[in-house]
């Protein structure tokens, strides 16, 4: 029996009440050592200068000195943290066996939320020390001159406001509402640098920091220059439901693996700004494309500026743009089949021309809205042959930046046999980019070597019904091919649905049709969560001896669920050998 037939994937109940899924921080075995690595190390540091201060003749001094030490090397830590460049590089080494260079945000997280309590520690001591110091004077030191009338003092205190100020823009509200608050604030720290060298004369610091912040200078100019010399042309701006927007972009001499992710910047918005999206389209296609979900400053304001163009009158070309493109490999193969075909689309256009149907006016974001494809089963993509090709207007579309592309956990996908692909709403982008490149990989299979990958299950959760619309055409292209023993998708509706929804759906699903929501026929939609128990069980007792897999992009929550269910079934499943290999990735759209 096939899983796709298997009850492992029906849906559970959707809760009444959905803070029933939260759940507290969870203590992994993977976690807990990568803390203890981090921690333990500094903590036995402390320890020896104490001991070191007390052989001295003051613990006190000793205990200040050591944080003081420890407050450099986490600076430190925090810059080389945050060179993408320089970590992607140790990606690509035998470092990777031991360390999740993929984690290297959490790292940098981790060395900040130290640094800020060894700050603490550092401020108290001094006001500590210097409160002594003027009880033991009778009041002839004061505190209060010790702490602002001394320069060390003063600049002390600023770098500390600094800090907060930080702080405050570093929160996830303001991450994810005001990102360029955020980002304006985080580079504060280039004023902490420069106030340290004045606030210290020990030269301790220049050795510590030196290397480290060369290394991201570095790493930051590098991403400059690539960032600003590639400039690629927007190609068509397609509008999705549910306040989703797609981007499709040139290629250019961008070479992108499947998941990984890019930032872009617009500089009609801001030049300064660059903001990290997954990328959605496959490596074998000849353009890029991003989707971005409509959710805060900047990406209003990137709606406002395509309105903006919406006077502007277009310049007709003679191209069309699809869902998915056709593969290199099979651009021009097999064009006799289709020459009947292409002659009636050729017909229709022209008689479009002949009526001068063209709108006076574009507006960017209601280009290609319901323009579909769908997969040859030759292999080769063709064109919908309901619909004719919908006609490209070039028109003054802003100019964008791009730099990268990223690593990103997605990208490892065809490193395993068997692999799982769980997205929760818009953490589809990096599944996308993947289940595009699959297709391409099968066309390529049937000239070459087999595949590493055998099996991929890809599960989607969507709270709301209109969410499946933004990868449609895909999803119904792939279910075409019948590929059910390479590919099966399953895809999940675990909001509430309405009573008049309810009914709608009940009306219009045809038993012997395809399914009422995404139209796929080998697909069925399923309402209610996924019982990740029964997955996992049931994929593993499939794959014995066989390392699965598991990438997953969504919730913080569901990603917590996901990781106890990977542990305890690790632990189930080890007598037959199998191994979920969990890999989270953070949404960049």
């Amino acid at each position: 029996m096939q899983i796709a037939h298997s009850h492992a994937f029906d849906a559970l109940p959707v809760p009444n009440n959905p803070e029933e899924n939260k759940r507290f921080l969870l203590v992994t075995p993977r976690r807990l050592v990568f803390v203890s690595v981090w921690f333990v190390p500094q903590v036995a540091f402390l320890i020896f200068k104490i001991v070191q201060g007390s052989h001295n003749g003051s613990s006190f001094t000793g205990y200040n000195n050591g944080v003081e030490d420890l407050m450099m090397f986490n600076i430190s830590s925090i810059f080389l943290f945050m060179a993408p460049t320089l970590v992607g590089l140790l990606r690509e080494t035998a470092l990777k066996r031991f360390f999740d260079f993929d984690k290297h945000i959490h790292a940098h997280k981790l060395a900040s939320y130290t640094l800020v309590f060894l700050i603490i520690n550092h401020v108290i001591a001094h006001y500590y020390k210097f409160y002594k110091l003027e009880q033991q004077t009778g009041g002839k030191i004061k505190m209060s001159n010790l702490l602002f009338n001394g320069t060390t003092g003063r600049i002390g205190h600023v770098m500390m406001f600094t800090v907060v100020l930080i702080l405050a823009g570093a929160i996830p509200y303001m991450r994810r509402k005001h990102f360029e608050i955020f980002y304006l604030l985080h580079h504060l720290h280039y004023v902490v640098i420069t106030l340290i060298f004045f606030h210290t004369k020990d030269t301790r610091f220049h050795y510590f920091i030196t290397a480290p912040l060369s290394v991201y200078l570095l790493d930051r100019l590098y991403r400059l220059y690539r960032g600003f010399s590639n400039r690629p042309r927007i190609l068509s701006v397609i509008r999705h439901p549910s306040g989703v927007i797609e981007l499709r972009f040139e290629k250019r001499s961008i070479k992108p693996k499947a998941g990984q992710y890019i930032y872009l910047n617009v500089p009609s918005i801001s030049w300064f700004e660059w903001h990290p999206f997954t990328l959605t389209s496959a490596p074998e296609e000849d353009e890029l494309s991003v989707h971005i979900r409509i959710n805060g400053d900047w990406t209003r304001r990137l709606v406002h500026v395509f309105r903006q163009h919406e006077s502007t009158r277009p310049r007709r070309l003679e191209i069309a743009h699809h869902s998915i493109s056709y593969p290199p490999s099979a651009k021009h193969s097999k064009l006799a089949e289709d020459s009947e075909h292409q002659q009636h689309q050729k017909e229709q256009c022209a008689s479009s021309k002949s009526k001068s149907s063209l709108p006076p006016y574009y507006h960017p974001l209601d280009s290609m809205s319901h323009h579909r494809t769908s997969l040859h089963p030759s292999g080769m993509f063709n064109t919908n042959k309901i619909l004719p090709p919908v006609p490209i207007y070039d028109i003054n579309l802003p100019k964008i930046r791009v730099d990268g592309p990223y690593s990103a956990p997605t990208q490892h996908v065809f490193e395993f046999e068997t692999a799982v692909l769980i997205s929760g709403n818009i953490g589809v982008t990096p599944m996308s980019s993947v289940l595009k490149s699959l297709y391409y990989q099968l066309i390529m299979a049937r000239k070459s070597s087999p595949r590493t990958t055998k099996k991929v299950y890809f599960i989607w959760l969507c709270r709301e019904t209109q969410s499946l619309e933004w990868f449609k055409d895909l999803l119904a292209a792939l279910d075409e091919e019948n590929i059910s023993e390479i590919l099966e998708i399953r895809t999940y509706i675990t909001g509430q649905l309405s009573v008049d929804q309810i009914r709608n759906i009940a009306l219009s699903q045809d038993p012997d049709g395809p399914d009422a929501i995404t139209g796929l026929y080998r697909s069925p939609t399923y309402y209610g969560r996924p019982n990740f128990d029964k997955i996992y069980e049931d994929i593993g007792m499939r794959n014995p001896g066989t390392n699965v897999g598991v990438f997953f992009c969504g919730s913080k929550h569901l990603a917590r669920h996901l990781r106890r269910t990977n542990s305890r079934w690790n632990s189930e499943l080890s007598h037959r050998g199998t191994k979920f290999v969990f890999h989270e990735e953070k949404n960049q759209s």
